[in-house]
């Protein structure tokens, strides 16, 4: 099953608390089941997960930010910016960093770097992380009516 970015997100920030204070499945799912009334956070909605996380929070876990990473926007010549710029939208829309518009170009085309690619390659870049985006959105909107369909 797919889960939006923010969900799993949440998910891992749940498992992140669990191991850091040190609970054991028992007593984890214990905690699920008093929060949320689900004994699996794959169950709970991003609501839901929230609730664990301000609960743990509660009792000593807490979140850190996630560290940055470092590869700059590549640098392209005149004519490739206002493609580039596209990605770098679509990128921050998604919540993903350049390393994924990099890994894309090697994939989809055998190129090292985005800075290699002609403008077609960039336009194909610009259709996978649109139509990747809507799909994650279209998730969210999935998650969001089947959350207020169990209300």
């Amino acid at each position: 099953m797919m889960y939006s970015p923010q969900k799993k997100k949440m998910m891992q920030l749940v498992h992140i608390g669990k191991n850091k204070l040190g609970l054991d499945d028992g007593t984890y799912r214990e905690m699920l089941w008093q929060v949320t009334g689900n004994r699996s956070s794959k169950d709970c909605t991003v609501a839901a997960l929230r609730k664990v996380i301000e609960h743990m929070e509660t009792h000593g876990f807490k979140v850190t930010p996630a560290k940055k990473h470092k590869t700059k926007k590549p640098d392209v010549a005149t004519a490739k910016q206002a493609k580039l710029d596209k990605i770098e939208a679509l990128l921050t829309d998604g919540g993903y960093p350049w390393e994924y518009a990099e890994s894309m170009a090697k994939h989809m085309y055998k190129v090292d770097a985005l800075t290699f690619c002609n403008g077609h390659q960039l336009r194909g870049i610009i259709t996978a992380l649109t139509k990747h985006n809507q799909k994650m959105a279209d998730l969210v909107l999935m998650e969001k009516a089947e959350a207020q369909a169990d209300a």
